[in-house]
């Protein structure tokens, strides 16, 4: 996670926005019609609409912010809300969005991909969070998994793709779509120069696809063993763990 466009910024040669895929749904919608994908950069003027998206889906749905409800802790999203804002600066996120018209206004969005770029010397922990349900989890997420593996020794790096956020619209969930958005991270990072990404995924939806691409299990934290003061930190969480994942991109 980091937002430090001094130290890294897109190379000029691949424009913004770029076009990564396009790909059609597996199954039917509701209308009967298969939906049609492009996946894409976020383009700033679609920075609010991405985060009000994640803020919509991603803190209702994904595991561990499920299980905290983060969403009733209002300084735990808005700090979180901050992070994606820094880290959609950095112009490596995806946007999956309904349709390959690229005139369509607004457009609709069916996924995104939030991510950035994260660099050796930073030292991001818990500790820098005001709000109680973002520290929690940030405290298995940032603080034990940088304690069991650093990224940038195993890969041999001074920085690599990291990301903050893989969504998917319910409505259109079960269409591969997710598969496509990560598949996407890879055309991008070896587009702009990155030679490695890593990512904590908390759901096994997420591990399993990312499985397919040959990303590797880094360390992983049974969410039975997270612990603070000595009580469960996920209550009843639906999974079992979280993975630390990396691969090169090459």
């Amino acid at each position: 996670m980091s937002g430090n466009k001094e130290k890294w910024s897109r190379p000029n040669s691949v424009p913004l926005p770029t076009v990564w895929r396009q790909c059609s749904g597996l199954r039917e919608t509701p209308d009967g019609t298969v939906p049609e994908f492009r996946i894409q950069d976020v383009p700033e003027h679609m920075h609010e609409d991405i985060v009000n998206f994640m803020t919509t889906h991603f803190c209702r749905d994904e595991v561990t912010c499920a299980c905290v409800r983060i969403l009733e802790d209002p300084v735990s999203t808005a700090e979180l809300q901050d992070i994606w804002r820094m880290m959609l600066k950095q112009n490596v996120s995806l946007v999956a969005i309904v349709g390959h018209n690229e005139e369509e206004n607004p457009p609709k969005i069916a996924g995104c991909n939030i991510m950035g770029v994260s660099f050796k010397d930073e030292n991001h922990t818990s500790d820098m969070f005001k709000g109680l349900r973002l520290r929690n989890i940030s405290r298995f997420v940032l603080d034990l998994v940088s304690e069991r593996v650093n990224m940038y020794e195993h890969y041999g790096v001074e920085e690599y793709m990291s990301a903050l956020g893989l969504c998917v619209d319910p409505v259109f969930r079960c269409q591969g779509l997710g598969l496509e958005l990560l598949k996407a991270r890879f055309d991008l990072g070896k587009a702009v120069g990155l030679k490695a990404t890593t990512t904590v995924f908390t759901a096994e939806a997420s591990q399993r696809l990312a499985h397919k691409l040959g990303m590797e299990v880094l360390t992983e934290i049974l969410y039975e063993d997270c612990k603070i003061d000595g009580k469960p930190a996920f209550p009843n969480i639906k999974g079992k763990s979280m993975k630390a994942m990396g691969k090169r991109i090459e």
